[in-house]
């Protein structure tokens, strides 16, 4: 029996697996992956953290107006008093507390560590209004935040030391307002006034 002539031998390379150009670029696109993956879950992370804090201030603000408005105005000595008398009362529903919430000296803080501070404020001689000031607000928070809440609702809203007796801050002017953490904290405080 002859040998085929048209069959030739052919001799494979064994196969050696990846080299290391192929593993490397695996290896980086999936740090790319991750670090892309970690940066949305972060941005929705702080997201999460604006809208709690958005939602916490407008909670107390409403249950001060509804609870504590007198026809002589909003009847506190202090800061310190009035704050306690709404956490006592049940009004700081979200917040962090510090100490015994029944005995109206406690304290709280916002999602970022910060004291947060309800303050009668006085006018015409009498405590008509308050206001509601958060303090250790992150710069993207502080942004967020700041133009979520200025949209005229209050009568006034300060980021820092800027004040806006209109209650209405756009994106831009908060950005500009808004100053950058220092170390991974937050240096920014918002205050909202309400009179009335």
């Amino acid at each position: 029996m002859s040998a085929n002539p048209l069959s030739v031998s052919v001799r494979r390379q064994p196969h050696r697996g990846w080299g290391i150009i192929e593993n490397g670029t695996l290896a980086i696109l999936a740090i790319i992956v991750i670090v892309y993956v970690v940066s949305k879950l972060w941005g929705l992370w702080t997201q999460k953290d604006v809208a709690m804090e958005v939602t916490n201030y407008q909670s107390i603000i409403t249950y001060v107006r509804g609870n504590f408005k007198q026809t002589s105005g909003y009847n506190f000595t202090s800061a310190a008093t009035m704050t306690g008398t709404v956490i006592a009362a049940g009004g700081a529903k979200g917040m962090t507390i510090q100490g015994d919430e029944t005995s109206g000296t406690a304290t709280m803080t916002n999602t970022f560590g910060g004291q947060v501070v309800i303050t009668p404020v006085a006018a015409n001689g009498f405590n008509n209004g308050f206001s509601l000031s958060s303090a250790k607000i992150p710069q993207d928070a502080c942004i967020s935040i700041a133009q979520q809440m200025g949209n005229g609702a209050y009568t006034s809203v300060s980021i820092n030391s800027s004040a806006h007796t209109d209650g209405n801050v756009s994106a831009e002017t908060a950005t500009k307002e808004c100053i950058k953490d220092s170390g991974g904290t937050g240096q920014n405080t918002l205050t909202f006034t309400v009179n009335g």
